[in-house]
């Protein structure tokens, strides 16, 4: 099995991910509520099961709407997550980690684990927006390249 690993703490990656946000995360973060973290991961999870479907009509609606301005279709969506992101696209397994929030819960932080089909697995972060009562996915951000090595288990 091939693994990318990367030295890397959530507290890191969180700094290294605002830039992706469309509402830049405040400088304070907390560790996530149970309900918050549980209710991103619900969020992540289905939208990941829709990947495994093929269904990325459905997996656009777990987008935020900022995220969704950025591929005029669910095809344009579909061949992006291919291309770039093929651990998540035809992904077998997921754990997550710890999260973290904003002081009013609006944004949270989520450290993800993703095994694909074909073995490589990934650390990401996921940050996640409340909508309305729903966390959406606002983007997911992978450790830069350069921040550790890759290394085959």
């Amino acid at each position: 099995m091939k693994h990318l690993l990367f030295p890397v703490t959530l507290s890191a990656l969180v700094v290294a991910s605002a830039a992706l946000a469309q509402e830049p995360l405040p400088a304070k973060m907390r560790p996530a509520k149970a309900a918050e973290r549980q209710a991103a991961i619900g969020s992540i999870q289905a939208q990941l099961k829709a990947f495994g479907r093929d269904d990325y009509k459905t997996a656009v609606t777990y987008q935020s709407a900022g995220l969704r301005k950025n591929f005029p279709s669910a095809d344009a969506f579909r061949a992006m997550m291919v291309r770039a992101y093929p651990e998540f696209a035809h992904y077998k397994t997921v754990t997550f980690g710890p999260a973290q929030s904003d002081p009013a819960g609006t944004h949270v932080a989520i450290l993800a684990t993703v095994t694909g089909q074909d073995g490589v697995v990934v650390r990401a972060v996921y940050l996640m927006v409340r909508e309305g009562k729903t966390y959406r996915v606002d983007g997911v951000q992978l450790p830069l390249e350069n921040s550790g090595p890759s290394k085959d288990v």
